[in-house]
């Protein structure tokens, strides 16, 4: 596959002459350049907060504020979206606005220590507002812009290409910040990041999609009762996201649970450099883009259930792996790493083909609504339980109960999917007896 992607792809990037083909070019070129982001804004902000001296509280509402906001904000952003026309030239909007937030963030960086961590936080968060909007609207962009025959395998270049590049991103940025001084490193950091979000974005706004047409508003006031019915429905639907959703429940708890400490962990417990970190997440990048090639080829074998059940596995043994390093045992983290990076990847093949098989195509924005708002409940809560518990306890106690987690979710996959089997031979029985009936009474 590795070698077939260049000649399959070559006409669609040098001279892209479709729509479809246009769009992929342009999504391959908006996804490149947020592996840049996300190999230096996103991989090193946790770490600057950690210089800078922020308790694991602190570092925990990195993730734990942007949440609160967003549950307030997800169904809210669901029914905004589900009124908008151009999805792509809107949402484009949204991202152009999370980039701006690089601006104030970096001016915190000169102002004292002990304010400085809580106003980046702050920023931080509220790019969660127009972070919300952008994300509800991108899976009707993606859904739209490339035909669900082809969507698993651009994704899974998408996907490969976005941890190529993250990968080299996080060690040229994890050397620079080693090289340069104190601020001039993160400000170039934050430099690069913004050029790269900005032009990242340029591509996605190109994107071309249909208008979406509307449906008429109600003219009558409906009752409170039955917009909480409403908004409920998706649950009780009967299309599987109630399932979908309990998965990822105990899925995300395990994921989330140490996501506030594992900076503290590798600064303080560990006592790694910058220049060590990111070759860390060097190494998870590149078996990321390994996987994805992997796991895209074995999805349709394997099935999105045998394939989430795997992932669960493996990740809570890396995390197994994290409870028990120290500084001396160095290896276990950088073997932890590409368990983890391998398996990520097996996470996102899964879950992303599963939510669109789950989601009624006419009301994806409600859908991905209500999966914000559950996925960022446990967001906000759980990365703060595990920064408490890690200060009453230890970091690794909470890297185990983590893994405890997501082993429990495997099983749970693993139990549900043998429940979906038989529910789908007992339907194939069913006609089979009823035809068998007439004969057995003549």
């Amino acid at each position: 596959m590795l070698r077939n992607i260049p000649s399959a792809l070559r006409n669609v990037i040098v001279r892209p002459m479709t729509r479809e083909d246009r769009n992929v070019r342009r999504l391959m070129g908006f996804t490149a350049l947020f592996g840049v982001v996300n190999g230096g804004v996103i991989t090193f902000l946790p770490v600057l907060l950690a210089r800078l001296g922020a308790t694991a509280v602190v570092i925990s509402l990195l993730t734990s504020l942007p949440a609160l906001l967003t549950i307030g904000f997800a169904l809210p952003a669901g029914a905004i979206v589900a009124r908008w026309r151009d999805m792509t030239r809107l949402s484009a909007r949204c991202f152009y606005m999370l980039r701006l937030a690089y601006l104030p963030i970096v001016a915190a960086l000169f102002l004292d220590a002990a304010i400085a961590p809580y106003l980046i936080v702050a920023i931080w968060a509220l790019t969660s507002i127009p972070g919300t909007l952008g994300n509800t609207a991108f899976y009707d962009v993606l859904a739209e812009a490339v035909p669900p025959g082809r969507r698993a395998v651009i994704n899974g270049v998408r996907w490969a290409l976005l941890g190529m590049v993250s990968a080299g991103s996080v060690s040229f940025f994890g050397q620079l910040l080693v090289r340069l001084p104190w601020p001039a490193n993160y400000v170039t950091l934050f430099a690069i990041c913004f050029a790269a979000g900005i032009t990242s974005t340029f591509f996605y706004s190109r994107i071309e999609i249909p208008l979406r047409e509307l449906s008429e508003a109600p003219t009558q006031r409906i009752p409170w009762r039955m917009r909480l019915k409403e908004l409920i429905e998706p649950l009780r639907a009967g299309t599987g996201f109630g399932t979908f959703s309990l998965v990822t429940l105990v899925l995300r708890i395990g994921l989330f649970l140490p996501a506030g400490i594992f900076s503290v962990f590798l600064v303080r417990q560990l006592q790694v450099s910058d220049a060590w970190i990111g070759g860390r997440t060097t190494l998870e990048h590149g078996a990321l883009t390994l996987g994805y090639f992997f796991w895209g080829r074995m999805a349709n074998r394997l099935g999105h259930w045998r394939l989430l059940a795997m992932a669960a596995s493996a990740l809570g043994i890396a995390f197994l792996l994290l409870s028990g390093a120290s500084s001396s045992t160095l290896w276990l983290v950088l073997l932890a790493a590409l368990i983890s990076g391998f398996f990520a990847s097996a996470f996102d093949v899964s879950l992303f083909e599963w939510i669109l098989e789950v989601m009624p195509a006419g009301e994806r924005p409600r859908y991905v609504a209500m999966n914000t708002l559950l996925m960022n409940l446990v967001m906000f809560g759980v990365p703060i339980l595990g920064a408490a518990l890690a200060e009453r306890t230890s970091i690794s106690l909470v890297l185990a109960v983590a893994a405890g987690f997501l082993f429990a979710c495997a099983l749970l996959t693993l139990l549900l999917a043998r429940s979906q089997r038989r529910q789908a031979q007992a339907a194939v029985a069913a006609p089979q007896e009823a035809l068998t009936e007439p004969e057995q009474a003549s």
